[in-house]
């Protein structure tokens, strides 16, 4: 015979609480104790309890999924901070929907967004590239709850972010300590919300220092554009340190540079921004920005499931502070170095 499904009155039984109690878990009520509801938690992974989602919508009219829009899932920053949502969606009982533009103009977006408010999420997570200036219109929300990560915030809409400002004039003011006057950079493409933001921080440092804005590439985020841009650089700069916008592009960097016998850090500096995975396994370790995509993911997660039970908070906007992590691919410039 076909084994019945596990149901709300075996995790119930099995956690030694109410079926009530176990209703409440499911649907994050808030009188439920943090112990109550880890316990509940256990029970039903341990059982392998999946939900009726069909039933629940129909009894609270919530559908316990949220949407989540994204433009690129393969590059580092959007896919980590994907996976840090489903993460904190799956430790509270939702599941999520996922939608990709196949742009970063506004209506694609939009477009994007009707699709996971026809499907009947109780709210999204946009983890688009948003450029300064973009609006969506309330009209197309359709009054589902939305959060915004890594984009320009808007006044009524709840925003995540790591800084990407003060990340980037973190790297180049490290460069500025380290004895570099000729600072490069490339940067991500230009309508990119943290591309933006990254150039704005590279500017900020070198002003602040009083020293001349250095030469500046654009590449796509890729290893390939990195790898093109610093050749160019290297033809017709002198520049002694190079901020890249991203790890992928930075790997590009070293490679170049490699083919081209210049030595890193001895002949040139470099610093990336992400701190993937193989940054510290590159030759040299790469030193780079790190972003805390977790404490991303758990934030707009909290700040939705606010929006969605109408909770009114004072972090409306959250900005997360970004760390640097020095490697060995930078150095202090050469009249500088000890003989």
């Amino acid at each position: 015979m076909k084994k019945r499904p596990i149901s709300m009155l075996d995790v119930a039984a099995y956690s030694q609480v109410s079926h009530q109690t176990v209703s409440r878990v499911l649907n994050n009520h808030k009188n439920v104790s943090v112990k109550t509801r880890s316990k509940v938690l256990a029970a039903m992974k341990e059982l392998g309890y999946a939900p009726n989602l069909a039933a629940r919508a129909l009894s609270n009219g919530k559908t316990t999924t949220i949407g989540v829009l994204s433009y690129n899932s393969i590059l580092f920053g959007p896919a980590s901070m994907l996976h840090a949502v489903q993460n904190a969606a799956r430790e509270i009982g939702y599941t999520v929907t996922l939608a990709t533009t196949k742009g970063v103009d506004e209506s694609a977006i939009s477009t994007g967004i009707r699709e996971l408010v026809q499907s009947g999420v109780d709210g999204i997570i946009l983890i688009t590239p948003l450029t300064k200036g973009s609006q969506i219109k309330e009209d197309v929300l359709s009054g589902t709850p939305c959060v915004i990560v890594e984009g320009e915030g808007w006044k009524e809409m709840p925003s995540v972010n790591v800084d990407q400002f003060v990340g980037a004039q973190k790297a180049v003011e490290y460069l500025i300590a380290l004895g570099h006057t000729v600072i490069a950079h490339i940067s991500g493409p230009s309508t990119w919300y943290e591309a933006s933001k990254r150039r704005e921080g590279w500017k900020k440092a070198l002003r602040n220092a009083r020293l001349e804005l250095g030469p500046l590439k654009y590449g796509d985020w890729s290893a390939n554009s990195g790898y093109h841009a610093i050749r160019e650089l290297i033809k017709e700069s002198n520049a002694t340190a190079v901020f890249v916008a991203n790890d992928a592009m930075a790997l590009g960097v070293l490679k170049a540079l490699n083919e081209l016998k210049v030595k890193v850090p001895k002949d040139i500096s470099v610093v990336g921004f992400d701190d993937i995975p193989e940054s510290e396994f590159l030759i040299p370790g790469l030193t780079t920005i790190r972003q805390d995509f977790n404490s991303v993911g758990n934030l707009a997660l909290e700040l939705l499931m606010d929006r969605i039970g109408k909770k009114k908070r004072d972090s409306f906007h959250i900005a997360i502070q970004p760390e640097l992590i020095i490697r060995k691919s930078t150095s202090p410039i050469a009249s500088m170095q000890q003989v």
